[in-house]
């Protein structure tokens, strides 16, 4: 029972009375509940599955992806594997989303060097409204698996 942030959409033309009461059960189901955060139904879309599962779990896959190549390729010590990525990217994120410290020059060079190695140019249309409807079409399996 950690407190928490929630996010929550309704629609825009519902009464400040249903929002007031959709915001207490809101804080009985997920208490303890730091703070009600209200987005319209499009913008939870964009949260998840796009800012959420399109890129924040992808990212997290593609890191267990890179620590099993660590350890099944590189030959590197599976706890030491795991000590090393999960220190940094606790720093990684800190640095990154909160800009309390910025990243060294050569750490600056070696992600340019990852963006331009893993990540595709086109990459933002996943924020497009067309790109929206295909993935949430395909979580659902509404639509064939087409790539």
């Amino acid at each position: 029972a950690a407190p928490q942030n929630v996010v929550a959409a309704i629609d825009e033309d519902a009464p400040e009375e249903v929002r007031a009461r959709a915001g207490d059960v809101i804080r009985v189901i997920y208490a303890p509940v730091i703070d009600v955060h209200w987005v319209t139904v499009k913008q939870l879309a964009v949260l998840e599955p796009t800012l959420v599962e399109t890129v924040a779990c992808m990212i997290g896959a593609l890191l267990n992806e890179a620590l099993h190549e660590t350890v099944h390729t590189a030959g590197v010590p599976e706890e030491a594997a795991k000590a090393m990525l999960f220190g940094h990217v606790q720093i990684a994120l800190t640095n990154a989303l909160r800009g309390s410290n910025p990243f060294s020059e050569a750490c600056e060079i070696a992600i340019q060097y990852g963006r331009d190695t893993i990540i595709r140019d086109d990459w933002k249309k996943i924020f497009v409204d067309s790109d929206l409807d295909k993935v949430t079409a395909r979580m659902p399996k509404l639509e064939s698996d087409k790539h």
